[in-house]
């Protein structure tokens, strides 16, 4: 059955292509996954160039934002168009008027007009499979097995929604090129850029607050996940993310955070002052964050990164580990005070030296004063450090940390490793 679209023909490079609008449902019906095409396990690896759909992503992401808020959108998906003639097919405005146009409009009139498809076209994505599978899940609320999804309640409005395409005729050569400079040159977001933008994220929203209100912007790195020795920046946004989770999910531990729809108010509340709660101790406790903070204009920039350099606690993945320690400490069995949980911290060795920095070897630092941070061993270090600010914990749980720190070092070294001893008054 032959559909005709209101269209705007267009060509980059030698490329000819049409911006058109279709229904969601439509392109739901109509748009042909490669994966799910005939005869697709048969071709070959250059032919099978589209990547596999992470349903996974589609379920728990995609699919539930698109199902839940009213203000959804997304960019064009780009569509090639098989069995599609676009000489015949399109018919410019200029051609169908009755009237004759004005001068100013004649030549853009031969760019917009109406697209004709005949029903014998196959539609494949070349990007946009994700969406598309994830407006599918949530119109229907099922997933790709027929199976419900918990966390969606069906969407009908969303099947009459507009959606922008980008559709491009069908040459093999051409499509291929087209998929592969799409997404091989997509640079994806880093965790800081996507939490600056997640509004649906109670902990973003928290970090971004933290940021803003509590430590200063241009103090915080939101474009790259870590810190170079000439950075300005006290930590990143990826840290903070990280330290906030670990503060509500230690004070209010009641399940997996929910990151696609906001808590009630009330709760947004109770996380935000515990959060706040925090931060104020530490930044004002902790003797080197509260250095480092002494002066947050560029004037304090060369401090922040002279404790970078010689002390552990400029480093961002060290930092979260004290904030992680911090909540063990101060929560129970061993609901230390904040006042003596921050003493405790202070008093072990932080310092970036030649003794100093051994005791943290294959925990957090690779070895020397020209040693890099171990990132691998976050939860062992906050145990770690825990424990040596006082923590109390039972037998059975220090002969698994010692056993977890001895797994640390070559086999030979093992036999007689004991767990280090932090504090700066035992040296």
């Amino acid at each position: 059955m032959a559909t005709t679209v209101p269209s705007m023909r267009a060509r980059l490079g030698d490329v000819d292509y049409f911006v058109i609008s279709m229904k969601a449902q439509e392109l739901v019906d109509k748009v042909k996954i490669p994966k799910e095409m005939e005869g697709w396990k048969n071709l070959s690896i250059e032919e099978r160039y589209q990547r596999d759909i992470n349903y996974t992503r589609v379920r728990n992401q995609i699919a539930p934002y698109l199902a839940s808020d009213s203000s959804r959108f997304f960019g064009a998906v780009v569509l090639a168009a098989i069995n599609f003639g676009d000489a015949v097919l399109f018919e410019p405005l200029s051609d169908v008027t009755t009237k004759g146009l004005p001068g100013l409009y004649r030549t853009a009139a031969t760019d917009m007009g109406f697209l004709t498809f005949t029903g014998g076209e196959i539609l494949v994505p070349l990007d946009g499979q994700h969406r598309l599978k994830a407006i599918e899940f949530a119109v229907t609320g099922r997933d790709e097995l027929g199976r419900d999804i918990p966390l969606i309640t069906p969407c009908a409005e969303l099947a009459q929604d507009d959606v922008a395409v980008i559709l491009v005729p069908y040459e093999a050569r051409k499509a291929r090129k087209i998929f592969t400079r799409v997404n091989r040159y997509a640079k994806p977001t880093t965790t800081g850029q996507n939490i600056v933008t997640d509004d649906d994220d109670i902990i973003a929203v928290l970090s971004r607050e933290t940021a803003n209100n509590l430590i200063g912007a241009r103090l915080v790195r939101f474009r790259s996940n870590t810190l170079r020795q000439n950075d300005r920046e006290f930590t990143t946004l990826a840290i903070l993310y990280n330290c906030n989770e670990s503060i509500v999910t230690a004070t209010f531990p009641e399940g997996k955070i929910d990151k696609t729809h906001l808590p009630d108010a009330a709760k947004q509340e109770l996380y935000r002052a515990k959060v706040r709660e925090v931060w104020e101790v530490l930044l004002d406790r902790i003797e080197v964050f509260a250095d480092a903070l002494s002066d947050p204009s560029e004037a304090g920039d060369d401090k922040r990164r002279e404790i970078r350099r010689t002390n552990l606690l400029g480093k961002p993945v060290v930092q979260e580990c004290l904030v992680r320690a911090f909540m063990r400490l101060t929560g129970p069995p061993t609901n230390m005070s904040a006042d003596n949980a921050c003493a405790a911290l202070n008093g072990l060795s932080w310092d970036i030296s030649e003794s100093g920095i051994k005791l943290w070897e294959n925990v957090l630092w690779t070895g020397g004063v020209d040693g890099k941070i171990i990132t691998k061993n976050r939860l062992l270090a906050t145990a770690i450090i825990a424990y040596c600010a006082g923590e109390q914990i039972s037998n059975d749980a220090k002969s698994t940390l010692l056993d977890d720190y001895k797994n640390q070092f070559p086999e030979q070294d093992r036999a007689d490793k004991t767990l280090p001893d932090l504090r700066r008054s035992s040296r």
